[in-house]
């Protein structure tokens, strides 16, 4: 069973980032949902709003929720040209520096593409 991503569907840079880690997971480890088209449909799993719109989503395999940092670590690993900085990523207490670096590119992310933007959705 495949772990989903879950994805702002308006944000170019995670449109971006989600292009080039498809390219990247060589074995379909990972599906992609836009969270604008995870919210129209029914799961057992709901999240608010403001949550999803701000970090990145996985739901593992085995129903597990990873946000942000813990989630691109998950990622890293499953993508075999980022493994080795994925394993990285484990070391203890890694997440001191990985989630204020994550949380910091997340909060700016509608800032790093707008040359890509195609609807308007990176002036927010």
């Amino acid at each position: 069973m495949k772990s989903t991503a879950l994805y702002d569907g308006t944000c170019s840079l995670c449109k971006e980032s989600k292009r080039i880690f498809c390219k990247l997971d060589w074995f379909r480890q990972i599906e992609w949902v836009s969270l604008q088209e995870y919210e129209k449909n029914e799961h057992p799993l709901s999240f608010d709003k403001a949550s999803l719109r701000k970090e990145l989503h996985i739901i593992t395999s085995n129903g597990h929720v990873l946000k942000g940092f813990y989630a691109i670590r998950y990622l890293f690993l499953r993508l075999p040209m980022f493994y080795l900085l994925g394993a990285f990523l484990y070391i203890p207490f890694s997440y001191l520096i990985g989630n204020p670096v994550y949380q910091w590119i997340a909060k700016n992310r509608h800032k790093f593409l707008k040359r890509k933007c195609e609807d308007g959705s990176c002036s927010l």
